[in-house]
């Protein structure tokens, strides 16, 4: 029999075992949404033991003969450690603090298997930081100052990250178990109906006739479709691929397409109600309600895609890019009309959470709506074959971020161990000797830094327990230490050298990555600068008194304004250097709500030049 023979049977066998598991796992998330009752350390085992087996089968050893062998004992661990945890937490209700010898060693079974499964799901970065935090809790009793520890045993390591609550299967999968498992699972059912090209269909019909058409809708549909995907890259390539070659048709420059739909998707991750899922995470870690979260991140969100979109506004009119045919768009009422089913499963999920069901069951109940709709708007589409695939397509979505959840899972635990999240959290006050900017400004480079090549809600778990204390010991409110925490994470995704979301929309582009990055790190500029604003005011948070509120809010959306014109270089006329400054000045003046005073003169400045540039403008053309 031919080598190749061999191989495409082995490869068809392990594509039916690959889908075999992810259906599995979908029908096991969604019974346990609704009906089953399982104890944390259950579902977090079954959760992991599938993805697990899930990533090793999809990103096989690269060793010629004894690769597939490998790939088997390592999925043959992973599913027995998995087990053994099921029937271990049982035990230990009885025998608390008895370890027996296979505990341990299945204990550093587990820690090893899951650094290279981690290892292949999401590149080096991570396992190697989990890796020197297990050194650190071994070798920490020789480390002088601060960051001393008492000395651990292998044995003591072992057994606390493999058991604690703290641990691998403790709080960070759970999360993923238990909330970013049903919305990855609901976008891709709401993508398979075909929802996706109807949110760019209907964004399109509202803002076509505008200069820039084509752009706006991939703001307002990538939003869309962003707030409900636990990705800002998976969120690029799913409607950037309609997007992108739109707004290149018109004339943007493949590089600028690519930057606004990079920095569209990645705000979905900051953009309620689900906020890629991250939302019920932050309120599993902090204790606060999800609702007060939802509504606390409203407002900067309108304001990072109000920036947005009238930057492309502005871009359009620049590079003098004309509006789009009419006869090339839809009436919106008609757009509206013929899929308005496409938005009844996100108002239902959003009605089910505000009148106080809880997630799972907002979630298992909106994913029927959405098959419902599906069989209703596109039947041709909801074939079990298709289902299947979207099947398999969340657990390939969901996979990177459970491998970076577990991983969590060690940093978490060793952290717990060795106390090490403290000793940081004091070390960040050392360093920054009081200032409470120089602390934001450490908080923002970790966040960045953490943040490249994790997914977002991974970065925000690893940040919220070594850098969201300090922050809040200076005086930070936590809710607003934590949506600090989450925009930089976010904002990783699209800040180079490693930038997921941007290297997805340049892929789709083709145009450079650097390039790309640049012009997606100039669209997302309020991003960078509306975290530190709430960190000192929670008025942009709609915490405070009603007039504070009020007139944040107002000064906040002129300030976006005012930072557009800087970061498109137009407003009438092309702007020199100078003036784009004295805007992006006068634009954070307007947005920083802790001073009226500097808001108003932010403003007045703003206004001078605009009267300036508006009267020169009518003098030149008189």
């Amino acid at each position: 029999m031919e080598v190749s023979t061999v191989k495409n049977r082995y490869q068809r066998f392990v594509d039916i075992v690959a889908l075999c598991i992810a259906s599995a796992l979908c029908i096991f998330q969604m019974y346990s949404a609704s009906f089953g009752t399982w104890s944390s350390f259950l579902l977090s085992a079954v959760h992991w033991g599938a993805i697990g087996s899930y990533i090793i089968l999809r990103n096989p050893t690269k060793i010629k003969y004894a690769g597939k062998v490998i790939d088997w004992l390592i999925i043959l661990g992973t599913a027995y450690v998995c087990f053994y945890q099921i029937q271990m937490q049982e035990r230990l209700v009885l025998s608390a603090g008895f370890y027996t010898t296979q505990d341990i060693i299945v204990g550093i079974a587990a820690l090893l298997l899951v650094l290279e499964i981690g290892r292949r799901s999401v590149g080096k970065v991570l396992p190697v930081i989990c890796i020197l935090f297990l050194l650190y809790c071994y070798f920490g009793n020789m480390v002088p100052g601060l960051l001393k520890t008492t000395r651990f045993t292998i044995k003591r390591i072992a057994v606390f990250i493999y058991t604690s609550s703290d641990g691998l299967f403790g709080q960070t999968i759970y999360v993923s178990a238990k909330y970013i498992f049903l919305f990855i699972l609901f976008g891709s059912i709401l993508e398979l109906t075909g929802a996706g090209k109807w949110f760019v269909d209907l964004a399109y019909s509202a803002c076509g006739k505008a200069r820039g058409g084509p752009a706006q809708a991939a703001v307002y549909s990538s939003m869309l479709m962003g707030t409900i995907n636990g990705s800002g890259a998976a969120n690029v390539v799913t409607t950037g691929t309609f997007t992108i070659p739109l707004m290149k048709k018109i004339g943007l420059k493949p590089g600028t397409a690519g930057a606004v739909e990079a920095v569209a998707s990645s705000g979905g991750q900051i953009m309620p109600p689900v906020m890629g899922a991250v939302a019920f995470l932050m309120a599993e870690m902090t204790g606060i309600e999800y609702a007060d979260i939802a509504i606390a991140a409203l407002v900067p969100a309108l304001l990072y895609y109000g920036t947005l979109s009238v930057s492309v506004y502005l871009i359009a009119r620049r590079d003098h890019i004309p509006a789009a045919d009419p006869n090339e768009i839809q009436p919106f009422w008609k757009v509206l009309k013929s899929g308005w089913l496409y938005a009844v499963p996100l108002a239902v999920l959003v009605y089910l959470i505000i009148s106080g069901f809880s997630v799972q069951m907002s979630a298992f109940y909106s994913i029927w709506v959405t098959l419902v709709v599906g069989f209703v708007m596109n039947r041709k589409a909801i074939t079990v074959k298709n289902l299947l695939a979207a099947f398999e397509g969340t657990v390939k979505s969901i996979a990177p971020v459970a491998a970076a959840c577990i991983l969590a899972g060690v940093i978490m635990g060793s952290m717990s161990l060795t106390g090490f999240g403290l000793k940081v959290s004091s070390l960040i006050e050392h360093l920054s000797e009081g200032s409470l900017l120089f602390t934001l400004v450490l908080a923002m480079v970790a966040s960045i830094l953490l943040g490249m090549g994790l997914p977002t809600s991974a970065a925000y778990m690893v940040l919220a327990i070594l850098v969201a204390p300090a922050l809040i010991n200076m005086g930070v409110s936590k809710i607003a230490a934590h949506l600090f925490l989450l925009y930089f994470g976010a904002l990783s995704t699209i800040t180079p050298p490693v930038a997921l979301s941007v290297f997805a929309a340049s892929g789709i582009s083709g145009a450079g990555v650097w390039e790309t990055g640049w012009e997606a790190v100039k669209l997302a500029s309020t991003g960078f600068i509306i975290p530190f604003i709430f960190a000192f005011d929670n008025s942009l948070l709609l915490i405070g008194s009603g007039g504070q509120i009020a007139a944040a809010v107002v000064t906040g959306f002129l300030g976006c304004i005012v930072l557009a014109m800087s970061v498109s270089g137009w407003m009438i006329r092309r702007l020199n250097i100078p003036i784009r400054l004295t805007f992006l000045m006068s634009g954070i003046m307007l947005v920083m709500s802790v001073s009226l005073i500097v808001s108003l003169i932010g403003l007045a400045i703003a206004a001078v030049i605009i009267l300036v540039i508006v009267w020169q403008s009518r003098k030149v053309s008189s």
